[in-house]
């Protein structure tokens, strides 16, 4: 059930997020330090986690955080996990299927590839995709390559199939990236994680299916994965929106506005997926209307950063009308919409904006 108590702790997190002068508007963003591990941000959050090198401030926090409380995935003796660090295709392996909930077999009889031992450690994990048909030996020498470093191409496909996402529903029928041309076999796994929004096309519209990936990039994928997976688990939606949300005022703090936005934006689809789920409950309305009005604050924040002063002001604007909505679909919302307003007229003032009243309107009779 979708309670007060789930719209009052997102309440929470957003009332801690310092005003977005955290910036002077107009000045250039300077480039991001990592925050000592004592750091805290300007409201008092801590920005040590539960890996000394995996900050609040970190790009994959939130990822790295679910996935290690989830038991997925963990970190090594000393306390780190290394994101930045490669990650293999045993080791992939084996977080793929614990994070799908496979049932891991307790013993393998024998090799299972000709480069995986049946005393390797990682040769039960090797064994069970094996058996489920999600990885094969080369064509040429039928090896496994366990320590080969995993590529974006392989990891999807491994990631998909072992979450059960078949490949005959992934027709192809048109390149699907500068990189990725229609009849590559990767093909229907980057279409399907495009879509999905797992993935990312860069500035030259490539996908780059051969791109070596890291610790801290396989937490990403993963941890949306899982979201779209959840996609009809309402309460975890706005849970998951919480932290991203949580996530906005850590990242400006930190000067890394992209991230701050990248968060409020997935926090909109959580909640709007959360709408589609139970459109009439005033909660879940007002949940999506306030991640939407806090999302539209942080564009606002974004455009005066970047001297956009009338753009800056209209957005500010919006975010005010969207706060407004907010409040009216459930007045337990009163505190964040207010919260979202003084932000949004600190931003008007700042960029030489005017708050826009809105036309009263004579009801229909």
């Amino acid at each position: 059930m979708i309670t007060k108590k789930v719209l009052a702790t997102l309440i929470l997190a957003c009332l801690l997020m310092t005003p977005f002068s955290a910036l002077a508007v107009g000045d250039p963003v300077p480039v991001a330090t990592p925050a000592p591990t004592t750091a805290t941000t300007p409201s008092g959050i801590k920005a040590v986690t539960g890996f000394s090198d995996v900050l609040r401030t970190h790009d994959s926090y939130v990822a790295i955080t679910y996935l290690n409380e989830n038991n997925v995935i963990s970190g090594y003796a000393d306390g780190t996990f290394k994101p930045e660090n490669p990650i293999n295709r045993a080791e992939v392996l084996k977080v793929i299927l614990q994070g799908a909930g496979v049932t891991i077999p307790a013993q393998v009889a024998e090799n299972v590839f000709p480069d995986v031992s049946k005393d390797a450690w990682f040769a039960k994990f090797v064994l069970q995709a094996k058996t489920m048909g999600i990885v094969a030996g080369g064509a040429k020498d039928g090896l496994f390559t366990p320590a080969r470093q995993v590529n974006k191409a392989e990891f999807l496909k491994m990631l998909l199939l072992a979450n059960g996402i078949k490949t005959e529903a992934l027709t192809v029928t048109e390149a699907v990236a500068n990189d990725v041309p229609k009849d590559a076999w990767f093909a229907p796994f980057m279409s399907y994680s495009l879509k999905a929004g797992i993935i990312t096309k860069d500035a030259q519209g490539n996908l780059e299916p051969n791109k070596a990936l890291t610790r801290g990039q396989v937490a990403d994928m993963m941890y949306l994965l899982i979201l779209i997976k959840q996609s009809k688990d309402t309460q975890f939606l706005l849970h998951r929106a919480e932290a991203e949300l949580a996530q906005i005022e850590v990242y400006i703090a930190a000067n890394k506005v992209v991230n701050a936005k990248r968060a409020s934006e997935l926090a909109v689809d959580l909640t709007q997926q959360a709408y589609k789920n139970m459109p009439e409950n005033n909660v879940v309305v007002g949940a999506a209307k306030l991640a939407k009005a806090y999302d539209m604050l942080v564009q606002s924040f974004i455009l005066g950063i970047q001297k956009k002063n009338t753009e800056a002001a209209d957005m500010a604007n919006q975010a005010i009308a969207k706060a407004t909505e907010a409040y009216t679909a459930n007045n337990a919302t009163q505190p964040i919409a207010k919260h979202i307003k003084d932000r949004a007229r600190e931003i008007l003032v700042q960029v030489g904006g005017k708050e826009i009243t809105p036309v009263a309107t004579t009801p229909v009779k």
